[in-house]
């Protein structure tokens, strides 16, 4: 490859060079990358070793498997499965099939075929795949990392809290994880060997994750790292075809799983415009065309200062124009844009000539009036956390699916981070990067900043499928840190691997049964103790979990403002769609059930989860507060110490 030191502008090409402009510009783009696969080969050693930590991972993820209730969204597996056990077909009460991760739900049945209906049988397919993603993790790290940083990789996801989790919940996550790892390691196989059959076997693996879960579809963007990272054309093209068909296929099984979903009904006005997404955004201003325009010409003047210190017409252009534009993008409430585009002009700026900090210092000056300004108009229109300051001037993409992430392992995340900012810089000094920090922009960076622009916030769980890169990249960043320390690269490797995997939080997360999880199971036997009348009425916050172990509640108790997306009108009531349950959503709603003189007792199963606030917002104002008052007696507390079951006696019965 082309040294990256003799690489010179492009506009110094002459005409004769045009044909090969395309072959020159992507050798220089690979050129930007050494390559880091190691020398250094497994040993006997090596593989005892791994094979311990195969064990372990798999004590771990089969210690308690079944020690606690389905929790989360456990349940919406469980009834499909148990639909397929009893009928042959996924569906779920309500009689709609459930079309997600269709492919485990029949693992799910197998295996309450071969052991009997039970929590334990539930999990089995996901705690085989936690222990097939720890060996395909250590062959996937062969590409970057030496044995022992491989070894200390590997360990790793053996004992992550979070992908132990993920391997003791009856949920797709651990799937989609798995499948990007073997997507990941077939190409690695066919940017080594060239051959066709891996990049064909990769495309089909990931097909499979995206049927456990549509999530998968942001890890395509890996298909371009063999041809870009080795310079060759034919590469690039067949991942470009590789990326259209994972594409099409997502757009193939997203369209068939939104099919299966009932369509959405008009709801009532009350509950029809609940607003979403960061609530600052309403207190940003809204300005006129001018003083954009002003600004964008305040920005290129300003940036033309910086722009005559750059070589090269179209360097000096690109630094200027990228500099003009993140001070836009500043003024438009969109610093993610506005950051990435000023970076993208230091480094050029600085690669192709000699940005100094006096040069910078008007734009850096308007800048910061510019923020301090937005903060004020922001505080003055009602916006008080800093969060919600931050998340307002952030814009999109959101920013929040970078901390999410970082939930996973924040040493791995700060790593992953360190690696990023410290390539950044080396490339404006006309150095080369070690190639995994290409693979973790494409399979880390990119994704993430996708979901960002779908999305303002998500759970942990919807940056799955990049947790795997980054944990790659993360230890080969680690590798590379550390790389001069020859004689303790074990101790340093391992030691980096007990940072990631967090003893506190291992201690606190993993076999701890009920003290992290909550006791619906529990709450339903207790129901069951009691033999509820007839004339009894039944309401669950938690409507999944309790439909599954009772088999009937007469309501679900819940919100009107939260769950307009799982709700559908029907015979003039709303219902879950997944369980055809009728939405008591109101305090006035309950305080007519309350009133009703034919009625038995009432009671209210509870839930410990979501409990951040003690369920208020789940709840909402009114409920919260009704369900707090001295009719509602508790009768019953779970294992968990959260879920409880609330009682209100016939009326004219002695309380």
């Amino acid at each position: 490859m082309q040294s990256i030191r003799t690489l010179r502008p492009h506009s110094a090409i002459g005409a004769s060079s045009w044909r090969a402009l395309p072959s020159r510009l992507l050798q220089d783009f690979a050129g930007l990358f050494t390559t880091s696969t190691p020398a250094e080969r497994s040993n006997a050693r090596t593989l005892v070793m791994l094979a311990a930590i195969v064990a372990i991972g798999t004590f771990v993820r089969f210690w308690d498997l079944g020690a606690v209730g389905l929790h989360g969204d456990e349940e919406t597996m469980a009834m499909p499965t148990m639909h397929i056990v009893e009928h042959g077909s996924p569906r779920l009460p309500s009689g709609m099939l459930y079309p997600r991760g269709i492919g485990q739900l029949y693992m799910m049945a197998g295996s309450v075929e071969l052991f009997g209906e039970s929590e334990w049988a539930f999990r089995i397919p996901s705690a085989l795949c936690g222990v097939l993603l720890i060996v395909l993790a250590y062959r996937a790290g062969q590409r970057f990392l030496a044995p022992a940083w491989n070894l200390a990789f590997t360990a790793t996801v053996a004992l992550l809290p979070a992908l132990i989790a993920d391997s003791q919940t009856a949920r797709m996550y651990i799937f989609l994880e798995t499948c990007v790892v073997g997507y990941a390691l077939l190409l690695f196989e066919w940017e080594r060997t060239d051959k066709l059959r891996y990049l064909i076997g990769a495309v089909l693996v990931l097909l499979v994750g995206i049927q456990f879960h549509t999530l998968a579809v942001f890890a395509a963007f890996l298909a371009f790292y063999p041809g870009l990272v080795r310079g060759e054309w034919h590469k690039v093209l067949l991942g470009a075809a590789a990326f259209v068909v994972i594409v099409a296929g997502f757009a193939g099984v997203d369209h068939w799983i939104a099919s299966q979903y009932p369509p959405p009904t008009e709801m009532p006005g009350d509950i029809a415009n609940v607003p979403s997404g960061a609530r600052a955004a309403a207190a940003i201003p809204q300005l006129g065309w001018w003083f954009y325009a002003a600004a964008l010409a305040v920005g290129a003047a300003l940036a033309a200062i910086v722009a005559r210190r750059v070589n090269g017409a179209l360097a000096a252009a690109t630094t200027g124009g990228a500099l003009a534009l993140a001070l836009f993008a500043q003024v438009a409430f969109s610093y993610h844009v506005a950051a990435l585009l000023a970076a993208t002009g230091l480094i050029i700026g600085q690669r192709y000539g000699r940005v100094t900090m006096r040069s910078l210092l008007p734009l850096a000056a308007i800048g910061f009036v510019i923020a301090a300004a937005q903060i004020y108009v922001l505080h003055v229109n009602g916006v008080e956390s800093l969060r919600q300051i931050f998340g307002a001037m952030a814009g999109r993409p959101s920013l929040w699916p970078y901390p999410r992430i970082a939930e996973y392992s924040e040493v791995a995340a700060l790593l992953f981070a360190a690696g990023i900012v410290v390539s950044l810089w080396r490339l404006a000094q006309r150095r080369p990067v070690p190639d995994f920090i290409l693979f973790g922009v494409l399979g880390v960076w990119i994704p993430l900043l996708l979901i960002g622009m779908f999305k303002w916030n998500v759970p942990m769980r919807y940056t799955a499928a990049q947790i795997m890169p980054m944990l790659l990249c993360a230890f080969a960043v680690a590798q590379w840190f550390f790389a001069r320390s020859l004689r303790w690269q074990a101790a340093v490797a391992a030691g980096v691997a007990v940072l990631a995997i967090n003893p506190f939080v291992f201690a606190r997360e993993v076999g701890v049964g009920y003290a992290n999880s909550p006791d619906h199971k529990g709450a339903a036997e207790y129901m069951r103790s009691i033999h509820p009348g007839p004339r009894d009425i039944i309401l669950a916050e938690d409507v999944l979990e309790q439909t599954y172990y009772l088999g009937h509640v007469d309501y679900w108790l819940i919100s009107r403002d939260v769950v307009t997306e799982f709700v559908r009108m029907k015979n003039g009531r709303l219902r879950d769609m997944y369980t055809d349950v009728p939405l008591l959503g109101t305090a006035e709603e309950l305080e007519e059930l309350i009133a009703r003189p034919d009625r038995g007792a009432i009671y209210v199963i509870g839930s410990g989860e979501n409990q951040a606030d003690g369920r208020r917002h789940a709840r909402g104002p009114g409920l919260s507060a009704l369900l707090q008052s001295p009719r509602f007696k508790e009768v019953w507390r779970g294992r968990d110490n959260l879920t409880v079951v609330l009682k209100v006696p016939p009326p004219g019965a002695p309380e």
